[in-house]
């Protein structure tokens, strides 16, 4: 099973998706939701990842111009953000 502890939040519903069609497209494990409550954002959906995945999904959103908001480390039912 799969641990999605890391979660990138969109401003669009088109980014968010785009971004789960190129991971998929690269082989990375990823699960769209909702943005979680707690979070404020744009776009009502959220990518997650693995923790491992972490820099080589940075890479792949750079080189395919997909702009995300925020990235939380999920520790529970807590957010920690660790974005620049």
């Amino acid at each position: 099973m799969k641990e999605y502890n890391i979660l990138f939040t969109f401003y669009s519903t088109h980014l968010a998706l785009a971004f789960e069609r190129e991971l998929k497209s690269s082989e990375i494990n990823v699960k769209i939701t909702p943005v979680p409550r707690q979070i404020s954002s744009s776009c009502g959906l959220s990518g997650r990842i693995n923790d491992q995945d972490l820099e080589t999904v940075k890479g792949v959103c750079s080189e395919k111009d997909i702009e995300y908001e925020d990235i939380y480390q999920i520790k529970g039912e807590n957010f920690k953000r660790i974005s620049e």
